[in-house]
């Protein structure tokens, strides 16, 4: 499919929130301007209670907006009818499914309801696009599948199927890799960006992942409680601080150099350690995790010399002059602490 890079989703001065009854309403977030094109893979990062999931429903259409204007493919999302707003949004939502008898064909098939007759009757093209679309998540051979005798992961990439299978330009999913353990997790995220690329899919996804998010998306929204919503490539909001301004917290700091969070601890001692590799990276995160200031500078402290040859040790070189080989980092940090 061609890339034609058009604007697929457009807020404008959007405010999101709830009615609570009456006249009174409740607005989160406010002056909401963002956009998600062709082809673009955009994670929506925020800690929890930040209204993340109030903002993926305003824009599904499942709740009204308090003001401003939300846009799908170049018409206001209020004046979409509910089978023709089928047909442009699909939408994923955190939740385990346990539906008994459920299929994976069963399932997936529901996102041809748009096209389907009164009956609800598949053609013979629809079951083609719901095989190819169970394919194109990795689910081949899994058709006849019940739902219940599937992995939390497997069943994510059933729902990503049936979205799939809806045929529509934007997709929107709602931290649907919340309940999965860290390989699941990678999985599903790379193949939502291989979609949103190979076809040419606008896909917003809702993450508590940043470190996957920095790795993957195109374009990053940050929202938090008190702040204005900003979005942009990743490495432009690294530069400019955002995470550090959304996530920080007292004790945890966001490193822009390695673009991951780390917890402040009080430095002990100062260790030089001499070596290069991954066993340096890793013993030096060791120390650090343990309390330790690593230098690569010479001073009156102990040195740590890796040994990468076929006898690997740490060889611990003491200021007093005792010399100490041992094999593992677990030994090495154990003799320093005797020491």
């Amino acid at each position: 499919m061609p890339m034609d890079n058009a604007v697929l989703l457009q807020s404008n001065d959007l405010a999101v929130g709830y009615r609570q009854g009456g006249n009174k309403s409740l607005v989160l977030h406010k002056d909401i301007n963002v956009q998600l094109h062709r082809g673009e893979f955009a994670c929506l990062l925020g800690p929890n209670g930040a209204g993340k999931s109030t903002l993926i429903k305003t824009l599904s259409g499942f709740i009204p907006k308090m003001a401003g204007k939300v846009s799908v493919n170049g018409k206001a999302l209020a004046d979409y009818k509910r089978n023709e707003l089928a047909k442009v949004v699909s939408v994923v939502l955190t939740e385990r499914l346990q539906i008994p008898n459920m299929t994976v064909f069963d399932l997936v098939a529901l996102g041809r309801t748009p096209y389907t007759d009164f009956f609800g009757m598949l053609s013979k093209h629809d079951k083609q696009l719901v095989k190819q679309a169970i394919e194109d998540v990795g689910l081949k051979g899994f058709i006849n599948r019940q739902l219940v005798c599937m992995s939390d992961g497997e069943r994510q990439k059933a729902m990503i199927a049936k979205a799939l299978v809806q045929d529509t330009p934007l997709i929107i999913l709602d931290e649907p890799t919340a309940f999965l353990d860290l390989p699941s997790k990678i999985e599903i995220v790379q193949l939502l960006k291989k979609l949103a690329r190979e076809r040419n899919r606008a896909i917003l996804l809702s993450t508590h992942d940043l470190d996957l998010a920095l790795q993957l998306a195109d374009k990053i929204w940050l929202l938090a409680q008190g702040r204005q919503l900003e979005a942009g490539v990743p490495e432009d909001l690294v530069l400019a601080n955002g995470f550090r301004r959304f996530f920080e917290k007292e004790g945890i700091l966001f490193d822009n150099e390695s673009g991951s969070f780390k917890v402040e601890r009080e430095q002990m001692k100062t260790i030089r350690v001499i070596g290069k590799g991954v066993e340096y990276k890793w013993l030096s995160h060791a120390l650090n995790r343990t309390g330790y200031q690593t230098t690569v500078e010479e001073g009156n402290y102990p040195n740590i010399e890796i040994d990468s040859n076929a006898n690997k040790a740490y060889i611990l070189h003491q200021t007093d002059g005792s010399r100490h080989a041992l094999r593992t980092i677990e030994d090495l940090l154990l003799q320093i602490r005797q020491e």
